[in-house]
């Protein structure tokens, strides 16, 4: 069976259609030592694969499996193809921000990351090793907040709240 997959990217600077043709064979995940790490899931296999699943769901920015994606663009290096599944999932992705779809867990991390400019929390055990090891203290990064409002991403983290 062929996926063709029509969408629609929306950047900040542009909005274009795009589409993939998906032949299902599976190069993209089944690579041993270099395929998709999603594909690791015990969920996927060879022939039901994670890239399959994520361009075949029904509503795919509904599709939580979207968010397991580390964006390492192995499946469309291996694409023989040259189909781009990592373009269909950034999208998905990005809809599903502004539907108010994306977990909670991926929106409190984005917070995070803007609050602090860190994926992590700065404890204070954080702050004593890195002053054991004589690196400097970690200070919040107060331009990802100002980038995060111009860019708009701060309204979309507020949808679905």
């Amino acid at each position: 069976m062929v996926l063709n997959i029509s969408y629609t990217i929306k950047k900040s600077f542009m909005t274009k259609k795009s589409a993939e043709i998906c032949l299902q064979c599976g190069v993209c995940c089944v690579v041993k030592g270099y395929s998709c790490p999603a594909q690791y899931d015990k969920q996927f296999t060879p022939t039901e694969t994670y890239v399959y699943n994520c361009l075949s769901h029904e509503n795919p920015s509904s599709n939580r499996n979207i968010w397991q994606c580390v964006s390492c663009h192995k499946c469309e290096e291996l694409c023989p193809y040259e189909v781009s599944p990592i373009e269909f999932i950034e999208t998905m992705k990005q809809r599903a921000l502004e539907t108010g779809n994306a977990p909670d867990s991926i929106k409190q991390e984005i917070k995070q990351v803007i609050s602090t400019g860190y994926a992590f929390p700065v404890t204070s055990h954080t702050s004593k090793t890195r002053k054991s090891l004589g690196l400097k203290e970690l200070l919040p990064n107060k331009e990802l907040k100002i980038i995060a409002n111009k860019t708009g991403i701060m309204d979309l983290l507020q949808r679905g709240e």
